[in-house]
This record gives C-alpha cells, sequence and structure tokens, in this order.
C-alpha cells in the first residue's frame, strides 16, 4: 500500500488550482498560513477568519491520512480536503472470504495500516457514495443533479484509474445547497491480493449564490498546498522503500500531473458553467441552424429536438416534420 497516497491527493489538487489561482484572489479573501498540527507534515493558506480544523490522522507507520474542513463565518461555505475516515481498501478473495471477511470488514495486514474490506469502486461511483454520506446528515433530502465520468488525475502505469464528479441539489433547514464530490480511485493488483485507494478526494456544500465562490477558494488554497520534504523523507523510509530514488520517481510523477493540469486550464470556466447548469437541471446544446447555443431542460434521452417555433422536445426519436436535433455540449 502507497502511504503517500492521502497526501498525493492534495498535491495533484494544488497544481489544478495553480490555473484558476487568480480567478480565487478575485474574491477578497484575506489568507493566513495553516500548519498541519499533528506531524508538520504539511502546510496551505486558508481563509482568514473562517474555522479551520484538520491535520495528519495517523492510522498506522503506513497509514498517514490528510483532511482540512473549512466552514466561512456564515456557514454558507464547507470545504473538505481528503477525508480521515476513507481508508484504504482491500478487494475480498478466496481466501479472505473463506476467513469471515465481508463487504465492510475491518482488515489490518502486518499492523501498518487499518483498511476495509470493499469491491473496487470506479471515482465517479465512489464519489456518489461519499457524497450521500458525507452531506445526508446536513440535508433533509438529497438530489443527484449530475454524475460524471472525468479523466483520471494519475497516468496509467499499471493500475486501474478512474476518477469523476456527483453534483447535488440539498434542502436544508437554512434553505437549498449545492453539494459537490470529485473522487479518482487506484486499483493496485499484487498476483492474488488487489487494494484500491482513494487518490483524489475534495468535496464542499455551499448555498447556491456561494458555489462557484466555494470552487475558487478551494482551489486557490490548493494552490498553496505545501508537503514538508523531511517528513516526505521520514515516510518514504517507512514505506521500505529507497528514499532517494523513490523521490525523483515522486517528482517525475509530480511534472507528469503539472503538464495534465495545465492542459485543463481553459475549462476552469466551463467547469464552474456547467455546476451551474446541472443545479438548474438545464442542458447545453448547440442547434446547428444558425450554430447557436441553447439551453434545454434536460431529460432522460440524449437526444433532443427543435422546431421552427421554438419547442423543444427530449426523446429516442424525432417527434415528427419540422424539428431538427440539436447536439449537445460539454
Amino acid at each position: 500500500m502507497d502511504a503517500m497516497a492521502g497526501f498525493e491527493s492534495f498535491r495533484l489538487m494544488m497544481l489544478l488550482a495553480a490555473a484558476s489561482a487568480s480567478a480565487a484572489a478575485a474574491s477578497g479573501i484575506a489568507w493566513v498560513r495553516f500548519v498541519d498540527p499533528a506531524e508538520h507534515a504539511f502546510s496551505m493558506d486558508v481563509p482568514q477568519g473562517w474555522k479551520i480544523t484538520g491535520g495528519t490522522y495517523r492510522f498506522g507507520p503506513l497509514d498517514p491520512r490528510a483532511m482540512v474542513d473549512m466552514i466561512s463565518p456564515d456557514s454558507a461555505i464547507r470545504l473538505r480536503f481528503g477525508d480521515s475516515g476513507v481508508p484504504p481498501f482491500a478487494v475480498p478473495d478466496r481466501n479472505m472470504l473463506s476467513l469471515g471477511f465481508r463487504e465492510g470488514s475491518r482488515y489490518s495486514p502486518r499492523g501498518v495500516a487499518q483498511e476495509r474490506i470493499a469491491n473496487y469502486r470506479p471515482g465517479w461511483v465512489f464519489a456518489d457514495l461519499y457524497g450521500q454520506a458525507r452531506f445526508s446528515a446536513l440535508c433533509r433530502s438529497l438530489e443527484l443533479k449530475q454524475m460524471r465520468q472525468l479523466s483520471p488525475v494519475h497516468e496509467n502505469q499499471g493500475q486501474e484509474i478512474t476518477a469523476g464528479e456527483v453534483v447535488y441539489r440539498c434542502e436544508s433547514s437554512s434553505g437549498p445547497l449545492a453539494g459537490y464530490v470529485f473522487a479518482e480511485t487506484q486499483l493496485t493488483r499484487m498476483q492474488t491480493t488487489a487494494i484500491w485507494q482513494v487518490t483524489a478526494l475534495y468535496s464542499f456544500l455551499a448555498r447556491d449564490d456561494q458555489a462557484a465562490n466555494a470552487l475558487k477558494t478551494i482551489l486557490h488554497a490548493m494552490a498553496t498546498f505545501q508537503i514538508d520534504p523531511q517528513w516526505e523523507m521520514y515516510q518514504l523510509r517507512l514505506n521500505g522503500q529507497a528514499a532517494q530514488a523513490a523521490y525523483r520517481g515522486f517528482q517525475q510523477s509530480m511534472a507528469q500531473e503539472h503538464e495534465h493540469f495545465t492542459r485543463q486550464e481553459a475549462r476552469f470556466q466551463q467547469q464552474v458553467d456547467g455546476f451551474s447548469r446541472a443545479l438548474r437541471g438545464v442542458t447545453l446544446t448547440n442547434d446547428p441552424v444558425g450554430n447557436v447555443k441553447r439551453e434545454v431542460w434536460t431529460g432522460p434521452s440524449a437526444n433532443y429536438f427543435i422546431n421552427p417555433a421554438g419547442v423543444t422536445v427530449n426523446a429516442p426519436t424525432s417527434p415528427g416534420p419540422g424539428f431538427h436535433q440539436l447536439q449537445p455540449r460539454n
């Protein structure tokens, strides 16, 4: 098991945030430095005056987990990086099942980590399961508005890696809220056994009018995230790896991820716009007649049609003469 995974997710999001830091700065938030109070493993900028909790939570020599919660003074925005409650997972095999292990059972191989028995969940599936668990206590009702498979953050190097995001409508005692989760999961097979980890995870719950600010703030905070080099070398030695070689490999991986997130820079505003459309229940389409963008109410079918009078229909096939098909846009 890679004990760096919980911290690596922060670095990955940091790279994405660097592309959008200027947009976040426009929100007028004052920033102060937060240092992990448990192991001084990492530091990052956080909004001044917000309630900040978290740090490193260690569940074994090879099982450190990072989490930071940030809540605005008016509680309109609740941000979370990582989650100390999300463990590494062991995929059940015949031997485990014969010993009585089942989905959800605790599993601590050699006492170096506290794992859970669970079949592999792709990133978008885990994001939804996580979102339901994280937000349900704060919401009277929780409606899934969008689930999307996204390109993974990591390159596939012999593991199965998937990623995705979910958007929710939350009805709470304080009014309607928007919920968001991004997750990436990585499955590693080793002969007859397999483990999987959540290698990237961030989420927020915010008032509708603060959803864009929530996304900007979380990205800006991640742009300032730094892992302490001495702690990193210490953890690599605990992993039983050749520390210098492992560190060089880690730096190479970061370079690859930086290239990945640089390509995503232009997509930041598109992500915010897509988030807004998901909450409003509309889909952006392109009308080939005049090459016009049109928002239509999202329906169960992927096919949308329109006639000259502007009547739009969501249906598997054309509703009849006079209608032409709209093309959904990402």
